[in-house]
């Protein structure tokens, strides 16, 4: 089976399995976990970088740190390095937890004209094409 091929069948169960389980991506074994995460991260990054990402909750407010950990295990370092860099830079205790904190900071450090906030490195994740590909690589790893 070819890497799309394979993407589509466990992204399509993944997503099936996910309703099965109260929505809660964290209750999901692996690789479904990853795949939904790293596929509703990487959408929501897409379609306006870290302000969409972190401006709203995540289902059973989905730890950052969970995100970080995906995005590393399909060996996108950079991408985790700056989802952490940006939840450092708020400072914010429990930042999944925390919405009108977050969505203050962003007020704070944002501006109307530009997307970005001040401080956040959303470029390493941005458009970055290769990122919906990465996890049959490490799917095929853990089959050997």
């Amino acid at each position: 089976m070819d890497d799309d091929s394979l993407l589509d069948t466990l992204s399509t169960e993944a997503f099936e399995r996910l309703e099965n389980c109260g929505s809660d991506p964290l209750r999901l074994p692996e690789p479904w976990k990853t795949i939904v995460l790293i596929y509703s991260a990487q959408g929501i990054i897409d379609n306006g970088g870290f302000t969409y990402f972190f401006e709203n909750d995540w289902p059973n407010h989905t730890p950052y740190e969970e995100f970080a950990l995906v995005y590393e295990r399909i060996g996108k370092q950079d991408a985790a390095i700056a989802i952490r860099d940006a939840v450092a830079a708020m400072g914010i205790e429990n930042a999944e937890r925390s919405i009108d904190e977050r969505r203050a900071y962003i007020k704070r450090n944002g501006n109307d004209h530009n997307p970005s906030v001040a401080g956040w490195d959303d470029d390493a994740i941005l458009g970055d094409e290769t990122v919906m590909t990465s996890p049959a690589g490490w799917i095929r790893s853990q089959k050997q």
